[in-house]
């Protein structure tokens, strides 16, 4: 039994294909990054806007992030990659299509963006009406108020909940997979379908997955510590 067991949970065939899943988990560390930058940028918008004096901007925002935010991500992932395309192409009278890593990293960024938002307006939130009034008694104008008086002291508050949502946004891209992005998933499948051994491929993907998070969640940790504790957030 111990044999068999040992036989199947073998790293030896993981190792030999090292180049090819590494290069797998290379497009899952891109797909990251720039799906973490879009959801950054439009998590500021949005939560900005969330604060906003005009209803009608507010319940806009309001309406992105619920939405965002309670829609699956698989769900999310394969409309844009299918359906949205179609739309597009319908609107221009012509042929549009969207390559599988551009699909996987708007869908994965604004599906993200949505909880991001939600951080962003509870981090301004909780700067007290007191300094924003002061500010702007002082002829500020709100732009002003918000990058000078309000996002530094906010940005710290949120870098914890942020990281969180980072963290969940590195595991979804396990899935893009699914609209045939060549990830370390997909490469594991190819590689399993040709060695009829899936045990120890999925298994060194799962440890190899754990030990990037955990590695990166550490560091993150690590930097952002050291910044708020100077001050520069």
């Amino acid at each position: 039994m111990f044999a068999a067991l040992h036989d199947a949970l073998n790293p030896a065939l993981f190792w030999e294909y090292r180049v090819t899943l590494l290069t797998g988990l290379k497009q899952n560390v891109y797909i990251f990054i720039e799906s973490a930058i879009l959801a950054v940028l439009i998590a500021f918008v949005v939560g900005t806007a969330r604060l906003s004096q005009r209803p009608a901007v507010r319940w806009a925002a309001t309406a992105y992030t619920e939405f965002f935010r309670n829609t699956p991500e698989y769900v999310l992932l394969v409309w844009i990659y299918f359906v949205l395309p179609l739309i597009i192409g319908k609107m221009l009278g012509t042929h549009f299509k969207l390559s599988p890593h551009a699909a996987a990293v708007i869908g994965l960024g604004i599906a993200c963006s949505g909880f991001m938002s939600e951080t962003v307006r509870a981090g301004l939130r909780s700067i007290s009406s007191g300094q924003t009034e002061a500010a702007l008694s002082l002829g500020m104008s709100r732009f002003t108020m918000l990058r000078r008086i309000m996002l530094p002291q906010a940005v710290r508050r949120m870098l914890p909940e942020a990281i969180n949502s980072l963290v969940s946004l590195f595991k979804s891209t396990t899935i893009v997979s699914l609209i045939t992005v060549q990830d370390i998933m997909y490469q594991v499948s190819m590689v399993s379908v040709a060695e009829m051994r899936p045990v120890p491929l999925y298994t060194g993907a799962a440890l190899l997955y754990c030990a990037v998070i955990i590695l990166a969640t550490q560091v993150l940790q690590q930097l952002t510590e050291k910044w708020r504790g100077r001050g520069w957030a």
